[in-house]
């Protein structure tokens, strides 16, 4: 009997496409095989500390916590009005031109806290003036810094790979989380969370279409779902550090060091043959499937086999300029893009809108974020059989749906006790749907784009939205304490209900082989449209 280690010559019959290479590969498929797709999402593991760490390095004081008087203003007031030592700070207040003022600031006070925080440390923790938009902004420029980053990605991911993009986002992330260690000034911090957000999502995007590209079509949905589960393991890891790490500072060190270790395996993955076939390198191309079939111990030959992909590319040169003037030929592929954005604009400013009230939402952030968790958990693993059963344009319309009910049902005021309110309890149900379409969209994205636009479609699709991760923080800050909150959840409701139509224009992918250029957009298009 032939030893089942030995290696196993493999050697092509006639021409051969991408995709029957890969099926080849996962058909033969080793357990060293099967560990390195697998180690290639795990970059998404410190996903929640990088994106979230300032919900717990900036803690807001509350009435329950005490404080004490450090300047000489400070003491004479308490020591005329006694009362005033019993009242919070933020609500010592004047009137100056018109506008409230404290009269009580960091130089005034001294607060006795478990875990120091920059809102503290900046001043940002009262809601009077603009302290509350400029804390905002320390989570919403983190997605600024993305829709660089997807940007330059949109350049990069074609240009030098998606490995050597993701490789640059890694060491800009590091370094911006290592630096927030040393940071005490507002601008800088604002900086650091600018640059993260670059190199987050420089790196994320480009392992995520790596990926996707190195896999069949019949396991993407388990590798998208094996992304998104690895993003809910993250939140204990940034909860742990928000909840055991006393100062903020050291919070982004321990979040480097996570990060760090989430992307060891990046620096010495293959790049994506996809890639080199896009670029007209079929050595380069022959060299990746080879030596990604060494991994299961196949001697895989093809130094003389033709790679059918080739000759569709053959007359282009890969570019920016060349993906845009595509995008204008092509029609189908220019509605499909757009509808992508739209829906990932959508579904981000419900996803981190949630994800950044939590403090606002339930009553114990740690908590909440870790309720958060589980409920995505359970979203994703739903996801897969939802997503087999429905198939990729039904399901995200069922999860829509759910998002836009749970938006309507949390309007009303109910008080449940405990601090807990309907809102609350309504939202934490809600994260599933949330979680289930942003997993959705990732994973159709990356089926619906070409080979030759996919980290162009990726990158405009996720810079927009950036757009509602911006957006959606400042919305759900925002609703807790106002009685109008109908108005913005009546809004994402309406908005989930646009990527409902988005999401029926769209077509559906299942078992389908991914299309090399826009001509193939085009021709699966009009086969789609004759099914319909």
């Amino acid at each position: 009997m032939e030893d089942k280690e030995s290696s196993r010559m493999v050697k092509s019959k006639g021409p051969v496409s991408s995709d029957d290479l890969i099926e080849e590969l996962a058909r033969n498929r080793s357990w060293k095989y099967t560990a390195l797709i697998m180690s290639l999402m795990l970059v998404w593991l410190a996903g929640p500390s990088c994106a979230y760490i300032t919900s717990f390095a900036g803690i807001d004081p509350t009435p329950e916590d005490t404080w004490s008087c450090t300047s000489e203003m400070c003491l004479n007031m308490t020591r005329d009005d006694v009362s005033l030592l019993r009242q919070f700070p933020c609500e010592i207040t004047k009137e100056v031109d018109g506008k409230k003022e404290l009269i009580l600031g960091p130089s005034d006070i001294e607060w006795n806290l478990e875990h120091t925080s920059f809102s503290v440390e900046f001043d940002l923790y009262c809601d009077v003036g603009a302290r509350k938009a400029r804390k905002t902004l320390l989570s919403s420029i983190f997605f600024a810094g993305a829709l660089t980053g997807l940007i330059l990605g949109g350049f990069l991911f074609d240009k030098i790979g998606r490995k050597k993009s993701a490789m640059i986002g890694i060491v800009i992330a590091v370094m911006s989380l290592f630096l927030g260690t040393f940071c005490h000034n507002y601008i800088f911090l604002l900086a650091l969370r600018y640059s993260l957000g670059v190199g987050r999502f420089l790196m994320s995007t480009g392992m995520y279409i790596l990926t996707v590209e190195l896999v069949p079509a019949k396991h993407r949905n388990l590798i998208n779902a094996w992304a998104s589960c690895l993003w809910a393991f993250g939140y204990p890891f940034v909860v742990g550090i928000g909840y055991f790490t006393e100062s903020w500072n050291y919070m982004f060190l321990a979040a480097s060091i996570v990060f760090m270790l989430a992307s060891l395996q990046v620096f010495i993955c293959t790049e994506s043959p996809r890639f080199y076939l896009i670029k007209n390198d079929v050595k380069a191309a022959k060299k990746a499937f080879e030596a990604l079939a060494k991994l299961n111990n196949m001697d895989l030959d093809l130094e003389f086999t033709e790679i059918t992909d080739v000759g569709k590319t053959e007359d282009r040169e890969q570019s920016v300029k060349q993906q845009f003037i595509e995008l204008i030929r092509y029609p189908s592929l220019r509605l499909e893009t757009f509808i992508l954005m739209a829906v990932w604009m959508a579904v981000a400013m419900f996803y981190y809108g949630f994800n950044f009230g939590w403090g606002k939402i339930v009553p114990n952030r740690y908590l909440g974020y870790i309720m958060a968790g589980v409920g995505e958990l359970i979203s994703y693993v739903l996801a897969v059989p939802l997503i087999a059963w429905l198939g990729r344009r039904r399901a995200m319309i069922f999860m829509f749906v759910g998002a836009a009910l749970v938006y309507l049902i949390a309007i009303p005021n109910v008080e449940i006790g405990g601090g807990w309110t309907l809102e609350s309890v309504v939202c934490l149900i809600g994260v599933i749907f949330v979680s289930g379409s942003f997993s959705g969209v990732y994973l159709w994205t990356g089926e619906i784009a070409p080979t030759t636009h996919r980290g162009f479609v990726f990158s405009i699709s996720s810079s927009a939205a950036r757009v509602g991760s911006f957006i959606g923080p400042f919305i759900f800050n925002n609703l807790a304490p106002i009685t109008h909150k109908a108005v913005p959840l009546g809004i994402l409701a309406f908005l989930a209900v646009l990527c409902i139509l988005g999401s029926f224009l769209l077509i559906e992918t299942e078992d389908k082989a991914i299309p090399l250029t826009g001509k193939d957009v085009e021709e699966r298009r009009k086969g789609y449209k004759h099914q319909i």
